[in-house]
């Protein structure tokens, strides 16, 4: 930014200032209250509308030269013309965020350490956003799922991010350690942890597979075997059955002959009784007939009587003046008692030779029909023995099987363990990684570095230029001149170191534009070691406009043909070459 001209009414001890720059440097000189600050203020504010010894706008009165109402200042440059008016403090104003640190040139030093490393990535065009720092995980290779997890956290800076990526890293670790069995957690030992797996010499599929194979055989023999052994004893007691059937056919066959013997005997009692029965009745003067079920003789047609035994004989009615037997009469109810007893016995008879006669036709067909073959006891013995002795190898070969089973399942769960492990094991590095990356020498290292390197070699070559101590900025934004801190530095030196920072802004901003106020704290050396730098730089077209202010007895005799100097004195400025 290359000033033309100045121009001041009114605003502080500046009263009237009208000067055309024609020189990239221009030195303005004078005594105490002359003006000198107040110029230098007014610069300041027309360019950025700051105001140094106001802070409210409602002030801006104040900084109207006293007895006079208004006042205004205008700084013409190759940009345009800036300026402000007093008291309403309306102007135009430059917007470049670097030009309040090349007008204040202690500006840097009065701010802390987060203002000083904020500004001077602004300053290289280093962005902290999230987006930016995305890039850089990025590109160091970080895992881009949990790049995105960590995003959020960057909007609170670096710190918030770093510890959030730690504390996940933890809780991987934490994870891991509960998947391992208590194990703690190592970055090498991770790497290369694996499972424990018991019953290593088990773990074969294919061993697996035949013992399933042979419990598969042995349960189909036992089904075979079995099923021959329940025929055998099915067999065995259809035998016993049929046995059993023939004797008790035998034995009811064997009662057929004296059964009928019998039937005749009871059949012949029984026809005499029913004949003694019914003559008894007569004679006691009663039907003898009482049930009196009567037919007809198909040839005589005479009536007959159907008595028990389904015999017919023939019905004589009993004459109304018979005289009943008082014998037959007292004998009657006896003779029929036996009568039903001798009755129910010929029934029964009957019944029995019914079942005996069954009995022997049963007997012939099954006779006929063969015997079942009775299995030998030993076959059986043997075919239960063989089955029982396959019983105790299938639960041998079960427990084969189930060893095999759980070794393949232990084996299994181990490489599960295994892989889990070696997956939390990267996610801890993955985590470790962006925790890293945005640890203080990560990322925030490498920006800082990005924003120290071009300020801190720039302050180098102004050091050797000038002669001076050389000002650095540490990576704990501090400001050292040859390595001492600047709070130990003397004013001289501090002048010094905040001079170069401000020029090595207007450098690398691309201002070229330098305010240089309390020259007179320099002894004569210094002021010349000053112009000699700035004519320098001058000459080599890194600046455009260096003002420089400093109470002085009188203007320097002889200057460089890049440097202009005026005099000012109350509040004037003007061409003068020595003071009073």
């Amino acid at each position: 930014m290359k000033l033309i001209a100045i121009q001041t009414g009114n605003f502080l001890g500046a009263r009237a200032v009208d000067v055309t720059l024609t020189k990239p440097i221009t030195l303005f000189a004078g005594k105490n209250y002359s003006g000198k600050s107040s110029l230098q203020e007014a610069v300041r504010m027309a360019l950025t509308g700051e105001s140094v010894r106001v802070g409210l706008k409602k002030d801006y009165g104040a900084l109207v030269t006293e007895g006079q109402e208004s006042g205004f200042v205008e700084v013409s440059t190759t940009d345009g013309a800036y300026s402000v008016v007093l008291p309403s403090g309306k102007g135009v104003h430059c917007d470049k965020a670097a030009l309040p640190y090349v007008l204040d040139a202690q500006r840097f030093a009065r701010m802390s350490a987060d203002e000083r490393r904020a500004f001077l990535f602004g300053l290289m065009g280093l962005r902290t956003d999230g987006e930016a720092v995305k890039d850089r995980l990025t590109t160091r290779g970080c895992d881009a799922q949990k790049i995105e997890r960590i995003v959020p956290f960057l909007r609170a800076g670096f710190d918030a991010g770093q510890k959030e990526a730690a504390g996940k890293a933890r809780e991987a670790k934490g994870a891991w350690k509960s998947t391992t069995g208590g194990e703690t957690y190592g970055s090498n030992k991770a790497a290369s942890w694996k499972a424990e797996k018991p019953f290593a010499e088990f773990i074969d599929a294919g061993k697996l597979i035949q013992a399933k194979a042979d419990l598969l055989r042995i349960e189909e023999e036992i089904e075979a075997e079995t099923g021959r052994l329940g025929a055998l004893t099915a067999s065995a007691q259809r035998y016993r059955d049929q046995a059993g059937r023939l004797a008790e056919l035998r034995e009811k066959a064997a009662k057929y002959a004296r059964l009928a013997e019998k039937l005749a005997v009871d059949e012949r009692e029984r026809d005499e009784w029913t004949t003694k029965v019914a003559d008894t009745r007569a004679k006691a003067g009663r039907d003898p007939h009482p049930l009196k079920a009567f037919t007809e003789c198909p040839v005589c047609h005479a009536s007959l009587l159907v008595v028990p035994g389904n015999r017919l004989v023939k019905h004589e009615p009993i004459e109304d003046d018979q005289t009943a037997d008082p014998e037959a009469v007292a004998n009657l109810p006896k003779y029929e008692q036996a009568l039903a007893l001798l009755e129910k016995s010929v029934a029964n008879d009957k019944r029995d030779l019914e079942a005996a006669n069954s009995a022997a036709m049963a007997l012939k067909e099954m006779e006929s029909a063969g015997s079942i073959e009775l299995p030998k006891d030993e076959e059986i013995t043997a075919l239960k023995a063989r089955v029982d002795a396959l019983k105790s190898s299938r639960t041998s070969q079960q427990a084969n099987v189930r060893t095999f089973e759980e070794a393949v399942q232990k084996a299994n769960e181990a490489d599960e363990k295994t892989r889990r492990a070696a997956e939390l094991h990267q996610e801890v590095q993955a985590w470790e990684t962006i925790a890293d990356a945005l640890a203080p020498d990560g990322i925030p290292g490498e920006m800082l570095a990005e924003a120290l390197g071009p300020i801190n070699k720039r302050l180098g070559g102004s050091a050797v230029t000038a002669g001076w101590s050389m000002a650095q900025i540490g990576a704990d934004m501090a400001i050292t001149a040859d390595g001492r801190a600047y709070a130990l530095l003397s004013e001289s030196e501090k002048w010094r170191a905040d001079a170069m920072i401000a020029e090595a802004v207007a450098h690398i901003s691309k201002i070229r534009l330098l305010v240089l106020d309390r020259l007179d704290v320099l002894d004569l050396q210094g002021r010349d070691d000053l112009l000699y730098w700035l004519d320098v730089i001058a000459q080599d077209g890194e600046i455009e406009t260096a003002l420089i202010f400093g109470t002085l007895k009188a203007l320097p005799a002889q200057l460089p043909e890049t440097i202009e100097a005026f005099w000012i004195e109350n509040g004037v400025v003007g061409h003068i070459k020595a003071a009073a």
